[in-house]
C-alpha cells in the first residue's frame, strides 16, 4: 500500500519514525518511507482495512480511499511511433520495387502523422 503525506515532505526524521511505527502495526511486514517524495510504502499480510485501522487508532495517520491516477496517452503521442512504422513499412515496400503506390502511400502516412494532421480526414 503507497501513502502520501504532503503535509510532511522533506521531514526525514518525521519519516523514519512512521516507518517504525508502522512495522509496530499488526500484519504489517515492511515498511519504507521516501521524505522527497512524501510516500509511506507498506508491505502487509491481511486487509489492508486492518491496517488503516491500526494506524488511525495509534494515531499515526488516518487515510481515505483514493484510487490510482490512471493517465490515457494522447494521439499525439503515438504519432512518432506511427511515423516510424509507416517509414521502415515504406523502405520494406521500396526495397520490394512497389515504389510509386504502396512506398509513397506509406511516407505521406507518416508525414501527416508527424506533422499532426490526419492523412485523410472522414468529415471533408
Amino acid at each position: 500500500m503507497r501513502l502520501r503525506l504532503p503535509g510532511h515532505r522533506d521531514d526525514a526524521a518525521f519519516f523514519a519514525l512512521l516507518a517504525q511505527r508502522a512495522l509496530m502495526l499488526p500484519g504489517v511486514v515492511g515498511a519504507a518511507a521516501n521524505p522527497t517524495t512524501a510516500g509511506l510504502l507498506l508491505r502487509f499480510r491481511g486487509a489492508a482495512e486492518a491496517v488503516l485501522a491500526a494506524a488511525a487508532k495509534e494515531g499515526m495517520f488516518r487515510a481515505t480511499a483514493q484510487a490510482p491516477a490512471t493517465r490515457t496517452p494522447s494521439a499525439a503521442q503515438f504519432a512518432p511511433v506511427g511515423a516510424a512504422a509507416f517509414g521502415l513499412l515504406a523502405a520494406l515496400q521500396a526495397s520490394r520495387g512497389a515504389v510509386l503506390p504502396p512506398a509513397i502511400t506509406l511516407l505521406w502516412y507518416a508525414g501527416s502523422l508527424l506533422r499532426g494532421s490526419p492523412a485523410s480526414d472522414p468529415q471533408e
